[in-house]
């Protein structure tokens, strides 16, 4: 590819449209004037061919580009090139078929900018791609030579230089790729150290809490397995021993009723045996007083008033003792006292020289004081009440009130209890008499009702004896309707199903008479059974039209049926014993299983299930062909060369050995297979439902006869049942029974009476006690009242009196001293007042003593005389003793007898409140049942388990008692589990371990990509060191080669700096006469230059461009040297286009093409000329 023309329009001094034509395939030169343009024509080349530097153009933007930047009225600026595309070999990529290539750029000032290639607008980077693919890259060019360059090439260091045989040698690319595979390098250890930052951070902290709570949701999901266990074990425990207690609960009611019968029986037995005892005892007593009249009263009279006299005396002799000891001690008391007043006295005299040291003793002292003195005032304060103590709430006299009226209240209360036990007891025995003649009648109700209670439970046993349960045909009867709902539904499933078959269908009819229908075998469709649903589409795609073929056993029952079976549509018959089966060879197949392994190519014929009869015809139409899993695997097996088989995908694509592939949509592929598969599963349903119906129906026949037997006993039931409850109800209301209650009661308030009796005999008597002791506390009181009154009162002043002490000794020694003085003369009053008490008291003991002496003859005098009439009244007894021992022992048999009486009522009570009992507990029993089969449906389904060895309800091995109280510890730990539990963990701890599955995923992926990013970076540097080294070789021999033709008698070369390596640098070395110089500065300006444009020329000719471009490349030389520019181009450069700018005619007269530019009123013009030898 050449330029062939150029068209400028408003681009630099081009102002109108010029064009510059006939541009020659290998040399042209441009010449001129400075100023006159010829630099702009390379500088349009340049802009048409995308340069982004724009200083390479001269230029500062792209306005400065348009004619005087757009002040002349041209405001854009247009460069057209034509290239010559006829060599198709060294044609752009996509461009071969075009002879010529177009391409335009335009600029208009304001900053638009557009590319047009063949006048259609292009994308930069489309124009960029253009020229690259064509080695003309213009922003890293080395095919341009620009004014400058030249003398910048031998200032260059080494490793500059090095960097144009790079560029040369293509390898800078090398280096861009290297540059940004480091930078992705960089960027995907970044992303390492960002998902490592992020796992260490928060993915893997989150897991392991997650973890932790994972464990401890399974813990807590498994506790609540075993609690449900638990429970239903705890449950089921409850719920049988609640049905056997109310089932054995009615025996036991009706074992205590008769017990209750027969103790009734021994009640009135021993009723009558006490009344004959009461009668004899009566008698025996009239006859006793009746013989002894009235003396014992009068002797007993006598005797109880000499004792209440005896009393009366001895109560007054201990009261008088009493008080004699009081004042003796209270003598006792006051010597004492007087020898603690003088003890007192002296330690006065002691306290007096010490006061100044007891300061502190002294306020202790006056605490402890202050508190005896109110002890003390209050119990003088008590007695003058006349209280007992200080601490009492009442005075005695209040108390004695109290007493004597708690008294009166109990012999009240008592005498009333004895008028009720009186009354009840006659009224008992008159009830009981009335009783027993109304026994006869009783005891034929009693008959009566026990006759209809035993033929209420001959009904009962014998509709218990019938094998039928109650509700058992109703049970059935719903189970027949709803199987009849499911067998009616199935049908209408075959219906639609076989509807949507009847393609499938084969109808003929018997083409003789007595034709064996069994030599027809069927549809192809309706013989096999797929194994495997997801192979339908495949398997119905390999058989294709041969899923509707019949099979028959013979070619002539084929015959027949195409004759005479009166077929409705065309068939295609495979009669067996003709068919030519074919299947693939086992080699084949054990081929193809290597090949793509056993579960990704299978044969068909082994994913379907058919009867062995039919195997030739299942072989004809499945045998032949694979189906695969995959496409890769489906082409694999139909291209291999040993085994070239059809095959199938599971999508329904065919590839064929020949070539040939099928596929595309299969809109409802597998759909005739799997309806038929369908048909089949709801045929062997509805076969179940009818075989479950049948039996359903069989078991109502045959419970009917039974349940008719059975409603008829429960209607007889029900009637005795009623009738039973209404003879109860007479038998209540008889006289006999309201007698019997009414007994009951006055026996109960008989016994209430009495123990209430005893219970106020008791209160009574320690009320009189009561009264007794404070009487004498009262009396015990006057006599002490004065003394006791006169000591607290003297203890009070002692206690005060030390008070006042102990203050004053406190306010400094000298009142101390003084206090203690006046203190001591308190107490030498006091003695006196003592003595004189003590005299008081004297004079008082003495005359105590004579008064108790003179009591203790009355009371000796009183007991003597109560002494004699005991002993009269003893020797009368002893003659009653014979009378009263007969009497005393029917009083004991008597007694024997109440209490065997009491007890037995006490029995039957007991019987009784166990009756209730037994029926509450029944009752609660079967409401219990009731509400856990209500609450609990699985019961009923698995109560037939319960209490069985090996299942989880065996009682035997589980203790109840123990698993209840596992039952409640689980579910206090279940709970607390629960508050903590976190119920969302298994989905996030799957999503935590998804995003770190990820992550890990994502870091392996980025790893792998470092790892072959760093082998490619390897492979790049291995490869850019054997290309620098070729490229270095062939640019050395190059350069040495068209120096010395350039300036002949010279070498020149390119070689490391002493002591590197070609990779660290390349520098220029050139040789006059074979001695090489040291230096290049030893060269002149001209031998410079040709020394620099050998190396450029010699870099150019490794990679020819199609196109170079020079720009007065021979400023510095001179004509001769020019000359041989010349020559030189066109020798070692003969298949590329150079456009060269030079003002030497030595130079321009060896081109081909010479244009020449002029400066013309503004604007630069161009002139085409040929060369000479070119005419």
């Amino acid at each position: 590819m050449y330029i062939k023309e150029v068209c400028l329009e408003g681009f630099k001094s081009y102002a109108t449209r010029t064009v510059v034509p006939g541009f020659d395939p290998f040399f042209n030169a441009i010449t001129g004037l400075n100023g006159s343009g010829k630099s702009n024509i390379l500088d349009s080349i340049c802009f048409v061919l995308g340069i982004t530097n724009l200083q390479q153009v001269r230029a500062a933007n792209l306005q400065e580009l348009v004619y005087k930047q757009g002040q002349a009225g041209i405001t854009k600026a247009t460069v057209s090139i034509v290239f010559d595309n006829s060599d198709r070999s060294r044609s752009p990529l996509g461009y071969e078929a075009h002879p010529e290539i177009t391409v335009t750029r335009q600029i208009v000032v304001g900053g638009r900018n557009k590319y047009l290639i063949n006048g259609r607008l292009a994308q930069p980077s489309q124009v960029q791609n253009l020229f690259h693919s064509v080695q003309l890259n213009v922003n890293n060019p080395h095919f341009l030579i620009m004014q400058g360059r030249i003398t910048k090439v031998l200032n260059m260091k080494p490793p500059e230089i090095l960097s144009m045989l790079e560029e040369a040698a293509g390898t800078r690319m090398y280096e861009t790729k290297k540059e940004a595979a480091l930078k992705t390098l960089e960027k995907k250890q970044s992303k390492v150290d960002e998902i490592n930052k992020l796992l260490d951070q928060e993915i893997l902290p989150a897991l392991d809490k997650l973890r932790r709570e994972r464990t401890q949701y399974m813990q807590w999901a498994n506790g609540n397995a075993d609690l449900d266990r638990l429970k239903r074990f705890c449950i089921a425990y409850e719920y049988v021993q609640a049905e056997r207690i109310r089932d054995s609960a009615v025996c036991e009611v009706e074992q205590v009723k008769a017990r209750i019968s027969e103790v009734d029986d021994d009640t009135r037995k021993t009723q009558a045996e006490i009344q004959e005892m009461e009668a004899q005892v009566s008698k025996l007593t009239a006859e006793k007083e009746a013989r002894m009249g009235g003396e014992v009263k009068t002797l007993s009279d006598k005797v109880d008033a000499l004792s209440q006299n005896l009393v009366r005396e001895v109560s007054v002799l201990n009261n008088k003792e009493d008080t004699l000891g009081t004042e003796k001690e209270n003598a006792e008391k006051i010597v004492s006292n007087i020898e603690d007043m003088k003890q007192s006295a002296k330690e006065t005299d002691f306290a007096i020289k010490k006061a100044d040291e007891g300061a502190a003793d002294l306020k202790k002292r006056a605490g402890e004081l202050s508190q005896s003195l109110n002890e003390y005032e209050k119990e003088y304060q008590g007695i003058l009440a006349g209280k007992s103590s200080g601490n009492d709430e009442k005075c005695l006299e209040d108390q004695l009130g109290d007493a004597k009226i708690a008294v009166g209240s109990a012999e009240t209360e008592l005498k009333q209890l004895k008028t009720k036990i009186s009354h009840c007891q006659r009224e008992l025995k008159e009830k009981n008499n009335q009783l027993m003649s109304k026994r006869e009648e009783a005891v034929a109700v009693e008959r009566e009702l026990t006759a209809r209670k035993e033929d209420l439970v001959n009904v009962k046993m014998a509709q218990e004896s019938l094998p039928y349960k109650e509700g058992q045909m109703e049970a059935l009867q719903k189970d027949r309707a709803s199987e009849l709902e499911q067998v009616q539904k199935l049908k209408d499933e075959m219906r639609n199903l076989s509807g949507q078959l009847a393609n499938v269908d084969f109808t003929y009819r018997d083409p003789e008479k007595n034709f064996d229908r069994s030599k027809v075998k069927g549809v192809v469709a309706r013989l096999i059974k797929v194994k495997d649903c997801s192979t339908m589409t495949a398997l119905e795609v390999t058989a294709g039209g041969k899923l509707f073929n019949v099979v028959v056993d013979t070619e002539s029952t084929g015959k027949q049926l195409l004759q005479n079976g009166n077929l409705r549509r065309r068939v295609t018959i495979i009669p067996l014993n003709k068919i030519q089966p074919y299947t693939v060879h086992p080699r084949v197949q054990h081929a193809a299983v290597k090949l793509v392994g056993k579960e990704n190519a299978e044969l068909a014929l082994s994913l379907v299930g058919y009867d062995e009869e039919l195997r030739s015809a299942m072989e004809f139409v499945f045998g032949s062909t694979f189906v695969c899993k995959t496409i890769d695997a489906a082409k694999e097996v139909a291209f291999n060369r040993e085994i070239r088989t059809p095959s199938v995908t599971l999508e329904g694509d065919i590839f064929q050995p020949s070539g040939l592939l099928t596929g595309g949509s299969r809109k409802g592929g597998g759909d005739l297979l799997r309806q038929l598969h369908e048909l089949a599963e709801t045929e062997q349903k509805l076969s179940v439902h009818q075989r479950r119906l049948t039996e359903i129906e069989a078991k109502i026949t045959e419970l009917l006869p039974l349940q008719k037997k059975f409603m008829d006993l429960k209607a007889q039931l029900e009637l005795k049942l009623y009738d039973l409850s209404l003879f109860q109800g007479r038998a209540e209301q008889n006289e006999h029974h309201k007698l019997g209650e009414l007994v009951k009661r006055i026996e109960q308030e008989l016994q209430e009476a009495q123990s209430a009796a005893k219970e106020k005999q008791l209160l009574y008597e320690d009320c009189v006690n009561k009264v007794l002791v404070l009487e004498k506390s009262i009396k015990d009181n006057d006599n002490s009242r004065e003394g006791r009154l006169k000591d607290f009162e003297k203890k009070i002043k002692e206690t005060k009196a030390q008070m006042q002490s102990a203050s004053k000794n406190l306010k400094g020694h000298e009142n101390e001293k003084e206090k203690l003085i006046l203190e001591k003369e308190a107490i030498i009053k006091e003695l006196a007042s003592l003595e004189t008490q003590l005299a008081s008291l004297r004079t008082q003991i003495d005359n105590l003593t004579s008064e108790v002496e003179e009591q203790r003859e009355k009371v000796a005098s009183t007991r003597n005389m109560h002494d004699q009439a005991q002993s009269e009244l003893n020797s009368i007894r002893m003659k009653m003793k014979d009378c009263d021992s007969q009497i005393s022992g029917i009083l004991k048999e008597q007694q024997r007898l109440q209490h065997k009486l009491s007890e037995t009522n006490l029995e039957r009570k007991k019987m009784e409140n166990e009756v209730k009992r037994m029926e509450m507990e029944q009752k609660d029993c079967s409401t219990k049942v009731d509400k856990l089969m209500e609450k609990h449906a699985w019961i009923a389904s698995e109560k037939q388990l319960f209490g069985k060895t090996g299942t989880d309800y065996d009682f035997g091995l589980r203790d109840p008692r123990n698993a209840r109280e596992e039952l409640e510890k689980l579910q206090a730990q279940q709970s607390g589990l629960e508050k903590r539990v976190n119920k969302k963990v298994m989905a996030m701890f799957e999503k935590a371990e998804d995003e770190y599955n990820d992550l890990m995923s994502k870091k392996n992926i980025i790893e792998n990509d470092k790892s072959k990013i760093k082998k490619v970076i390897e492979e790049l540097d291995e490869k850019k060191k054997e290309t620098l080294k070729v490229t270095w070789v062939k640019v050395n021999d190059d350069f040495g080669s068209i120096f010395s033709t350039l300036l002949p008698g010279t070498m020149g070369k390119l070689e490391p700096p002493e002591g590197c390596s070609f990779l660290d640098g390349l520098e220029v070395r050139v040789a006059f006469g074979g001695v090489w110089k040291q230096s290049l500065s030893e060269l002149s300006g001209g031998q410079r230059s040709l020394l620099a444009l050998s190396l450029i020329l010699a870099l150019l000719l490794f990679k020819p461009a199609p196109l170079y471009i020079l720009d007065e490349v021979d400023a510095a030389l001179d004509l001769s040297h020019t000359q041989n520019i010349g020559r030189m181009i066109k020798t070692h450069f003969p298949h590329s286009q150079f456009i060269v700018v030079s003002l030497k005619e030595g130079m321009f007269n060896n081109a081909n093409v010479l244009f020449r530019t002029k400066f013309v009123d503004g604007v630069s013009t161009v002139q085409r000329t040929v060369a000479a030898k070119q005419k």
